[in-house]
């Protein structure tokens, strides 16, 4: 009896390591993801300003969004891997999301900067990653997850 217990804890432990390795690798994937964004966001921006001659204020927008589609589609492919879920779904709650992170970014650049006095060049990169932390990543984890797969024993 002790030694099935034994083996139960360790199987136990082991999942748990296992978890919380994969965890790990997801988050390390989004971030990877989010670099990889930003990367286009401002090549697409500078392309735009300096080879297409449009105004930065007009060329922010395109930008925008060339990086919040390389976001989606690495959420999607890359970091959760949950192509096999219904993509307008997805989308639309990817968009809610990227929302309500945009206010969110807004506020944390607002209280570092105005109430903390953090320097600008400092509280954008803390603000933004904070609220990645606290509220973008766990929600895209609940945008990206696919439904648990059925089997004839579990229905």
């Amino acid at each position: 009896m002790a030694g099935s217990l034994q083996r139960v804890v360790s199987m136990t432990r082991t999942a748990t390591v296992r978890t919380a390795l994969l965890s790990a690798l997801r988050l390390a994937r989004s971030l990877l993801v989010g670099g990889a964004a930003t990367l286009v966001d401002l090549g697409v921006l500078a392309l735009l300003v300096e080879l297409a001659h449009l105004p930065a204020l007009v060329a922010n927008v395109p930008a925008l969004l060339a990086g919040a589609l390389v976001q989606f589609l690495g959420c999607r492919y890359f970091v959760f891997r949950a192509d096999g879920g219904d993509v307008r779904k997805q989308a639309g709650g990817f968009a809610a999301v990227e929302l309500a992170t945009m206010v969110l970014n807004g506020l944390a650049f607002h209280a570092l900067v105005a109430g903390l006095h953090v320097p600008y060049v400092v509280a954008r990169p803390l603000g933004t990653f904070l609220v990645f932390v606290a509220f973008s990543y766990p929600m895209w984890r609940l945008v990206f997850a696919l439904p648990p797969v059925t089997t004839k024993n579990n229905r």
